[in-house]
């Protein structure tokens, strides 16, 4: 399964993050991050459909750190 959640330290980056897709026109949605995965990050996370490497690049160059990426069911 291909990574589709992107991991954060903070809700603020969580939403930072967010808003910087948003404004690219690409959907994301902040969603609690499973049990398994809680302790690599702040216990949410952006769940998103289109290209993880795309997201990031966006995410990054917004100046936001990410704790990472996993795979996750999608909705």
């Amino acid at each position: 399964m291909n990574p589709n959640l992107i991991l954060f330290y903070s809700m603020t980056a969580v939403l930072k993050g967010r808003e910087a897709l948003r404004r690219r026109g690409i959907f994301s949605r902040v969603i609690r991050t499973p049990a398994a995965l809680r302790r690599r990050s702040c216990g949410y996370s952006l769940q998103v459909r289109t290209d993880i490497n795309e997201a990031l690049d966006i995410i990054h160059n917004a100046g936001v750190q990410t704790a990472g990426t996993a795979a996750a069911d999608s909705p």
